[in-house]
């Protein structure tokens, strides 16, 4: 552990108490006096209770995360058993890995849905395995993530599991509302954060419903930059909101229209800069040593129609959305380029850095047709469709040393990547009640996608006149096919415990690859990587109600996976090697007295490579990115009466994430390490507060033992000429303590 520097961190609040959050809060209805209270999940595309979905699947209320104080996903993952996240830096710039399938190319594997609606792109050119749509967790239902691939009712990129935004809705039976705000600090940063949020659902008449909620919140800066003197350049704002209409003309059918927004923009991003030899810090605990600055943007817009009609013998489900999102990094080439842009005419000291756009514009379409819930057979048949355009630009510029454009080499290289993503599929999934005891369930996936894609590659290196001009034009194309299936029996050994067995297999689309004139050994196409899982389950409610347990385990092969490659320092993607990932997800939760709810989640994850993969360095054996052995958390919560009106709460969460490698276990790119071994973190978050019926007052500590942990990926950094710059090193957010108040009415 490197030591703490305080600068100011808790000028701003003086608090006396705090405490913390958990997955299940004891102020919220699940953990009042009594049982704790039924969760319903869709994570099978119906609606059924949590402990009688047969896989593994956690749900997180809204209330829960507001109490946490939870404004990314990195706030709240801890406490999702087989959930791990790599931070690049900000929110949005985020890798996800569930039971142990995390990222290794350059699609994602793990998904991420809004209200059903798969956000972010399905193809390798958004690099969507680290652009990760991180929604600022307000106005939310609740927030469900699967565990294990999905491929047969969700499809692609979601082999590993997926992460689904249910928002909340509008209901036309009564009017509520609630307007909110926060104060906190955070150590090591010269200034305050806060924010205000309000939200409000209004019933126009009986059949139509208006909800509306908005959030500005900003978290101030802390980290340092030795090399201009920059103080707390990461400052991050979030800014969002959503407008959902909804209509309900009679009791079978319901119409709702959504518009929903959200920014967030970090000037810096937060890493440390540690050394290449001893892993140690440069320049402090919480500084880089950037000449230019490393701003981070995602945005997304998101359009969305859903259609519900009760047809008596079947309900139909139809929902259709659009979406544009967009992801902006700069990153710093000063020390890496250097000397060589004299070569193209720039003086000896000069800066220079590397501009990447992502821009996502995507339709998708899905049509389904359930039968009703209770029948002897159940069944499920669907169709989706998608369709996606998008621009990736990559551009090197080059300053003089007082950071102004250098007249004439600019760009230096430019590549414009503009592609297109298109897929139908088709689905169905079965399941038949056997006897009061026994079910078995079924489902099957087809689906086939086209791509293209041209890219241009321009600029002064290229020797581009004007540097603008495209030298070259390549273009590419792929298509596939691909099937997926599920098998689950179910045993209801009793109303209160089911065991089940899952088979399941998902895949990550395969694409084309960029073949340039005169470069060999490039395919030019790469294959979907596929992998299947095998996994058995027991959920139980027990002590009447007062005990909940969820345990599985799990045996996951991985084939053809595709791996990120330099063939002939030609950048590409080839299906390589195989993996293996075997462990189990833990959680329960117990209220041993009225008020006081006791959780806690445990996962084990051996991921390794069960081939080699000459093409980065990798031996058979080698651990696979971001995935520690161990994972787990901790949380107490207990509500009391105060008074007749007030009722108080208070909370502790303990969460610990183990040791994990930032990329492949020994992988090198052109004879460079790839990234290090982060050590593990404990982080313990706490809240205290007190509520009536229409005000709740909170305060709250995030990381209350200032833990300054590295966190993957943490990687190499090497100048052109391959000499070592240092490694950088996403950081934990210090010590963060505040106090946040809501009124409802």
């Amino acid at each position: 552990m490197v030591g703490v520097r305080a600068r100011g961190a808790l000028r701003w609040l003086l608090l006396a108490g705090v405490a913390a959050p958990g997955i299940a809060m004891a102020d919220t209805p699940a953990s009042q006096p009594g049982a704790v209270s039924e969760v319903v999940v869709t994570a099978e595309k119906r609606e059924e209770p949590l402990q009688q979905a047969p896989l593994s699947v956690t749900a997180i209320s809204g209330a829960t995360l507001e109490l946490q104080h939870a404004v990314d996903l990195e706030d709240w993952a801890g406490y999702v058993p087989g959930l791990v996240l790599g931070d690049a830096g900000a929110p949005g710039e985020t890798f996800l890995a569930v039971d142990g399938i995390g990222p290794i190319g350059s699609a994602s594997e793990v998904g991420v849905y809004i209200d059903g609606t798969p956000v972010g792109s399905t193809s390798s050119f958004e690099g969507a395995n680290g652009f990760t749509m991180d929604l600022m967790p307000y106005d939310l239902q609740r927030v469900e993530v699967l565990r294990g691939p999905q491929g047969t009712l969700y499809g692609a990129s979601t082999m590993g599991g997926l992460i689904n935004y249910v928002l909340a809705a509008p209901d036309p039976t009564h009017f509520s509302g609630q307007i909110g705000g926060d104060l906190f600090g955070v150590d090591h940063a010269s200034n305050p954060g806060g924010g205000a949020r309000g939200e409000a659902n209004v019933p126009i008449n009986d059949t139509l419903a208006v909800r509306v909620s908005g959030y500005d919140e900003n978290t101030p800066g802390y980290i340092d930059d030795a090399t201009t003197g920059r103080k707390d350049d990461n400052a991050l704002t979030q800014f969002g909101g959503r407008l959902a209409l909804l209509w309900k003309p009679t009791t079978d059918f319901s119409a709702e229209a959504s518009a929903l927004y959200q920014k967030s923009h970090a000037d810096d991003q937060s890493f440390a800069a540690l050394s290449t030899t001893t892993q140690q810090p440069i320049a402090g605990d919480l500084s880089n040593i950037n000449t230019r600055r490393e701003p981070y943007t995602q945005e997304l817009q998101l359009y969305n129609v859903t259609l519900n009609w009760n047809l008596h013998w079947a309900q139909l489900t139809s929902v259709s959305s659009y979406q544009q999102f967009t992801n902006d990094t700069v990153e710093d080439l000063t020390d890496y380029l250097g000397a060589l842009l004299g070569e193209v005419g720039a003086p000896a000291k000069n800066q220079s850095d590397f501009d990447e756009n992502y821009r996502l514009s995507k339709f998708s379409q899905e049509v389904r047709l359930a039968s009703p819930d209770g029948q002897k057979l159940e069944w499920l048949v669907g169709g989706f469709y998608t369709h996606e355009d998008a621009a990736n630009s990559e551009v090197f510029n080059a300053y003089n040393n007082s950071g102004v454009l250098l007249a004439g080499l600019n760009p230096v290289e430019a590549v414009s990547l503009p592609s297109t993503y298109q897929e139908y599929a088709f689905f169905g999934d079965l399941t038949y009640h056997f006897t009061d005891w026994f079910d078995l369930t079924g489902g099957l996936r087809y689906a086939h996608n086209n791509q293209t894609f041209v890219e241009s590659e321009g600029g002064a290196l290229l020797g581009s006149s004007p540097p603008t001009a495209a030298v070259l034009v390549v273009p590419g194309s792929s298509s596939e096919g691909v099937t997926t299936y599920s098998v689950a029996p179910q045993l209801h050994l009793t109303k209160d415990v089911m065991a089940y067995a899952r088979i399941a297999s998902g895949y990550q689309p395969g694409g084309p690859n960029i073949v340039l004139p005169g470069v060999s050994g490039v395919p030019s196409q790469f294959g979907s990587s596929r992998l299947t899982d095998y996994q058995v389950g027991l959920k139980s409610t027990l002590l009447d109600g007062r005990a909940t347990l969820d345990l599985s385990a799990f045996y996951i092969d991985w084939t053809q996976i595709q791996v990120s490659v330099l063939i002939n320092n030609t950048s590409a993607i080839e299906n390589a090697g195989k993996a293996r990932s075997e462990g189990f997800d833990f959680s329960g939760s117990y209220s041993p007295i009225e008020g006081l709810v006791l959780g806690g989640n445990l996962s084990y994850a051996d991921a390794i490579l069960t081939d080699p993969v000459p093409s980065i360095g990798a031996a058979s054996g080698a651990r696979l990115p971001y995935v520690p052995l161990w994972s787990g958390s901790l949380t107490a919560d207990y509500s009391v009466p105060i008074t007749e009106t007030w009722r108080g709460f208070i909370g502790a969460g303990y969460r610990y994430t183990g040791s994990r490698f930032s990329d492949v276990q020994g992988s090198t790119s052109n004879g460079e390490p790839q990234g290090i071994k982060v050590g593990a973190d404990n982080v313990v978050d706490l809240h205290v507060g007190a509520r009536t019926a229409d005000l709740k007052i909170t305060v709250f500590a995030k990381n209350l033992t200032n833990e300054h942990a590295y966190l993957a990926p943490a990687d190499y950094f090497f100048s052109a000429l391959g000499n070592p710059i240092d490694i950088k090193a996403p950081v934990e957010q210090p010590l963060t303590v505040g106090v946040s108040v809501d009124k409802s009415f």
